[in-house]
């Protein structure tokens, strides 16, 4: 079994939690999964099954939207509501004008400083570990983006935004930073992730459902491998040229389609063969077409 399975995850479960659930029904086939969401956050877990988990640097996984909830008033050391809180103070005085100010602030190129409880390594030890250890080192900013922060509601102390984001933006971050902002302090109460690029949350399977699924009717909720990576255009072949690239060979090519984009990469997919074939393409003279990956998906 072979593709992509969009998950609903819900809260206090782990991504690798779901992945197990997934292991289950479809073993002996192999299962990962792509944007690890908190235990604390819900919504969209991109599940790939088989052949799938070889294309993950390849899925079209940015801008990222989510729903988030944030608590002003309130810090904790993890940056949500988990965490042992830091710091409290009233709120009554906070304006909306000053937190659509704030909230401004965290839109565009940001220097982001991630919470400590995160899987981010500080020589080779993952933040959480120190943290849980009560040891907060200096943590080095990430440079993320923003690509828009709206205010939904607020409602004191709790504020309501839609986040669309780059990979590796913290949501935790920019509650508490936001509540600094403002002076009164700030963290993430609620996470829920609503898009991953081109996958919706409103295609994906509740983890409740699959509990009660067979394989048979997970295939059914399956993407395949070459719909799952629409952005990847594929590349005109002959008869015969995909078995010579899937042998590890490579093709002359005339010409390149317009459609190669930034990485230049292609696909080509044999139905008879059941393969699918990433290649790029190298400027001579001559044009190459090189295999990258070979997929089969029998």
């Amino acid at each position: 079994m072979h593709g992509v399975l969009l998950v609903d995850k819900p809260e206090g479960v782990t991504s690798a939690g779901v992945v197990r659930v997934v292991k289950r029904i479809v073993k002996p086939a192999k299962v990962g999964h792509s944007g690890t969401l908190d235990p604390a956050a819900s919504g969209l877990l991109i599940v790939m099954i088989g052949a799938a988990p070889r294309i993950a640097e390849y899925l079209p996984e940015t801008p990222k939207h989510y729903s988030m909830n944030v608590r002003l008033g309130v810090e904790t050391d993890s940056c949500d509501r988990e965490g042992t809180v830091l710091s409290r103070s009233e709120v009554g005085g906070v304006t909306l004008e000053a937190v659509q100010a704030a909230v401004k602030s965290q839109i565009g190129m940001l220097e982001q400083i991630p919470p400590h409880f995160s899987a981010i390594k500080q020589k080779g030890t993952p933040l959480y570990k120190l943290a849980r250890k009560g040891i907060f080192p200096e943590v080095t900013p990430r440079r993320v983006e923003v690509y828009s922060l709206d205010v939904v509601e607020f409602a004191v102390p709790f504020l309501k935004l839609d986040l669309a984001c780059s990979k590796g933006t913290y949501a935790r971050s920019i509650a508490r930073d936001i509540g600094r902002i403002l002076h009164v302090g700030g963290t993430l109460d609620e996470l829920r992730r609503t898009r991953s690029g081109s996958f919706h949350l409103n295609a994906a399977t509740r983890l409740d459902d699959l509990q009660n699924c067979d394989a048979k009717a997970l295939r059914a909720k399956l993407l395949s491998i070459e719909s799952a990576i629409p952005h990847i255009a594929a590349f005109p072949t002959k008869n015969g040229d995909a078995a010579k690239l899937a042998q590890g060979g490579f093709l002359e090519v005339d010409s390149v389609p317009d459609k190669a984009g930034e990485e230049r990469i292609f696909k080509v997919v044999d139905t008879d063969a059941n393969t699918i074939i990433l290649a790029k393409i190298e400027y001579g003279p001559p044009i190459l077409l090189k295999p990258i990956k070979v997929l089969k998906t029998a």
